[in-house]
C-alpha cells in the first residue's frame, strides 16, 4: 500500500432504527435507486458520480451518512 488510510463511508440508517429500503420508499425513490443504495451500503459503489452522488447527498441532508475510519 502507499500509506494512505482508506476511509469507509456507510449509511447509518440502521442505527437510527430505520431500514435503508424503507427510508428510500418513504422518499419516493425507484427500485433502481434502492439497489444503488444497497451497493453503497456494502461498499461496491462509492457515491462519487451521477445518481449515486445525488443519493449520497440526500442521505447527508437527512443526517443518515457518515465516514467511518
Amino acid at each position: 500500500m502507499n500509506g494512505k488510510k482508506i476511509k469507509k463511508q456507510t449509511p447509518i440508517v440502521l442505527k437510527k432504527g430505520m431500514k435503508l429500503a424503507t427510508w428510500a420508499k418513504d422518499m419516493g425513490l425507484r427500485e433502481k435507486d434502492i439497489q444503488l443504495l444497497r451497493n453503497m451500503a456494502i461498499g461496491q459503489t462509492k457515491g462519487k458520480r451521477g445518481r449515486a452522488r445525488e443519493l449520497k447527498e440526500l442521505l447527508i441532508k437527512d443526517d443518515l451518512w457518515r465516514e467511518v475510519g
